[in-house]
């Protein structure tokens, strides 16, 4: 927890976001296992806790304008054509574990996950991150296989007994996997329905997707926003040959920003 502590006492920020965290959040065994693991990637990266909050607060200063500018437009800023704001994979990976830290609703996805993933055979990860989603899950599969376009050198030396690819996933394996992870991804497609049905494909008769959505997020590059009414999207589900087993809607709370954003949780069988 040192590397915690350290943008904690770095980031007035960080250190209200942190006072205002339940104390069951704050206490839990996901918590400590997610600050470890910032401090790792932290550690093998030669991030600061300095650095990490630059990160943070450039993300952050974007992001509330693009807030603003999508309660005017309605429109995310790839649709505006505003490219102006990129990271380093490294970047982004600290991002994503700065928000599980002193978010609630990335922090209770990451609780589902870990909650709800079941033992089975085989496993496939589409978008690794910062790699979080495998290590709080990697003990429930015999086998292990991301993907994803961008992947930090981290990933492979923590994972290194797992099938991780630097490549798109198009459906390499047919009927092999038991159990598929769409965390935090769709969002960022064109068109997420396409690599549903390559999932569809991928899966055993009776495997599991783990999959969010994301509603009214105008995050930098996300290129599809999910109606806040989801019952279109669990039709379409069926339609491939789905059923919906659970979901959450996770609504995330802005003090100072007019948007009613939000995340779903599914997960979907097929059938």
């Amino acid at each position: 927890m040192q590397f915690l502590q350290g943008l904690i006492e770095e980031s007035r920020l960080l250190s209200v976001l942190y006072d205002n965290l339940q104390p069951e959040m704050k206490e839990s065994a996901l918590y400590r296992f997610t600050a470890a693991y910032l401090e790792q990637y932290a550690a093998f990266n030669n991030i600061t806790p300095a650095d990490a909050v630059d990160t943070y607060t450039a993300y952050i200063t974007k992001y509330n304008r693009h807030c603003k500018e999508f309660v005017k437009t309605g429109k995310y800023p790839l649709e505006n054509g505003d490219t102006s704001f990129s990271v380093t994979r490294e970047a982004y990976d600290v991002v994503l574990l700065l928000s599980i830290l002193f978010t609630p609703h990335r922090y209770r996805i990451m609780q589902l996950l870990q909650d709800k993933a079941e033992q089975s055979p085989a496993a496939l990860y589409i978008g690794l991150g910062s790699g979080l989603e495998i290590a709080l899950t990697e003990e429930k599969y015999t086998a292990v296989h991301g993907y994803d376009l961008s992947v930090n050198k981290f990933l492979f030396t923590k994972f290194a007994a797992h099938n991780l690819h630097i490549e798109l996933y198009t459906g390499q394996k047919e009927n092999y996997f038991d159990a598929v992870y769409l965390i935090e991804l769709l969002e960022h497609l064109d068109d997420p329905f396409a690599l549903l049905k390559v999932c569809h494909g991928s899966l055993k008769k009776g495997g599991k997707i783990y999959l969010t959505t994301a509603t009214n997020i105008p995050q930098f590059d996300h290129l599809y926003n999910f109606p806040e009414d989801h019952s279109a999207f669990e039709q379409l589900q069926q339609q491939m040959g789905f059923t919906v087993l659970y979901k959450e809607n996770i609504p995330h709370h802005y003090l100072s920003i007019d948007l009613t954003p939000s995340n779903h949780f599914y997960i979907i069988e097929k059938a």
